[in-house]
């Protein structure tokens, strides 16, 4: 890692509604993610990981910037974008649901939210997707209404989150199913809560519809969980790798398609409605993928910091594969990794080894995830 490499904040990139608090309660270092700041390290990455382990934490992630898609041919729309068949989507219910191009790669994988029958937001990930659906609905002539809200999410992350989001909002919060969502206002603030977030763990997210509000939002949760050991946090590497957990241009990205990466299961090939990369899709799954993304488990000492490059498999001296991402878990007590593999490697017990610059680190390539899902 370079530790001499600084963040210079300006008015090129956009600051969230909670940039303040994350200043105010610590926030070391940051990405650019979405054109905005993302606190990614308070204390470091290992006492963050374990702060949420001990409680309660909350994120910034007003990085996840939501399109919104209003009209008629709402619906007639995100079905044409995504493979996943979102009539199976009731209001109040939020979906998985990525959006491809016409070879049927990654443009990015946001989450649906259903907020009327007319009316949708898409939460994205890292991409400029609003040019993609603007140009997609002006192009297709569907008769809809397509922009960016005001509106920023902020997550509640950890064991303790119920107990703070029940203190905070009322006992409805623990009767929330998951992927679920409630439009609320709540001491003069408007809001969208919903049981689902980033992690494997308990979590909810919070979506303000208020940019002005946001330090106040978030003071009010801090307060409230003093009681519930709250600290402040952000999209954690070790949960993400241990919850199998994908993000989107780190560990996947337009090269790759669903196949690939596990999330076939959310095609839907048999639909009637046409969707974009229908045809390509079909044609690798009757040929099947050429590469997939496995775990590794790294024998050796514990990694002290994640890679900030993509690195070679090797399997005697040939190269089959790439290493995405790598971290020391705590929990348990090994070194992990994502690797993606040509497809006749890609089976557990595989003995690679992963070219590390001046190093080669031993691994064994094992199924994901690690962590399944915390329940309540």
């Amino acid at each position: 890692m370079y530790n001499t490499a600084k963040v210079v904040f300006s008015p090129r990139v956009r600051k969230s509604p909670f940039f303040q608090s994350t200043m105010k309660y610590g926030a070391k270092a940051f990405t650019v993610y979405n054109h905005m700041y993302l606190p990614v390290s308070f204390e470091n990455t290992i006492a963050d990981y374990n702060n949420l382990l001990q409680g309660v934490q909350l994120w910034d992630v007003g990085v996840e910037r939501q399109v919104q898609i209003k009209g008629p041919d709402a619906t007639s729309l995100i079905q044409f974008l995504t493979p996943r068949n979102i009539k199976k989507c009731s209001v109040g219910q939020a979906m998985y649901a990525p959006l491809l191009d016409f070879q049927g790669g990654f443009l990015n994988d946001p989450v649906m939210l259903k907020l009327a029958e007319d009316f949708y937001w898409l939460s994205i990930a890292d991409g400029d997707s609003l040019l993609w659906v603007e140009a997609i609905a002006k192009g297709y002539n569907f008769n809809v209404e397509v922009e960016e809200p005001d509106v920023s999410p902020l997550q509640v992350q950890g064991p303790n989150s119920a107990k703070l989001m029940t203190k905070v909002f009322g006992e409805w919060v623990d009767d929330l199913g998951f992927y679920r969502f409630k439009e609320v206002t709540h001491n003069g603030i408007p809001m969208v809560i919903a049981r689902m977030g980033y992690s494997r763990e308990l979590c909810y997210e919070i979506f303000l519809q208020d940019y002005s509000k946001g330090n106040e939002l978030w003071e009010m949760l801090w307060q409230a969980g003093q009681e519930f050991n709250i600290s402040p946090g952000g999209p954690n590497i070790i949960f993400r790798l241990e919850g199998g957990i994908l993000s989107y241009l780190a560990d996947f990205d337009r090269t790759n398609n669903p196949f690939e990466v596990g999330l076939d299961w959310m095609i839907d090939l048999d639909q009637e409605d046409d969707f974009i990369g229908k045809e390509a899709l079909r044609e690798i799954s009757q040929r099947g993928p050429s590469r997939k993304l496995m775990g590794a488990e790294i024998t050796g000492d514990p990694i002290e910091s994640s890679n900030e490059d993509y690195l070679p498999v090797l399997i005697d001296g040939k190269r089959v594969g790439t290493m995405t991402a790598m971290v020391f878990s705590p929990r348990l007590q090994k070194n992990i990794a994502y690797v993606f593999l040509e497809i006749e490697h890609a089976k557990v017990g595989q003995e690679i080894l992963i070219s590390n610059f001046d190093q080669s680190l031993e691994a064994v390539v094992v199924d994901l995830p690690w962590f399944d899902r915390a329940k309540k």
